[in-house]
């Protein structure tokens, strides 16, 4: 983690928004490095699951979408 010791660096700067969650059957388009790539990928389609899965770069679990 990183911190800043001048309070001036965050002058101007907003934070970020993030929309709300889609729900089943919402279009979504995801950006993105697929496992093993080394070049951006871009996919769309419609959720069809929502579940908590493991994440082995940030040995943590997040919610994924399907």
């Amino acid at each position: 983690l990183l911190t800043v010791n001048d309070d001036e660096f965050w002058d101007g700067v907003s934070p970020v928004e993030f929309g709300s969650l889609p729900v089943l059957q919402d279009a979504v388009t995801v950006v993105g490095y697929p496992i093993g790539g080394d070049t951006i990928s871009v996919t769309s389609g419609v959720v069809s699951r929502m579940e908590i899965l493991s994440y082995v770069h940030g040995a943590t679990e997040l919610l994924g979408l399907q």
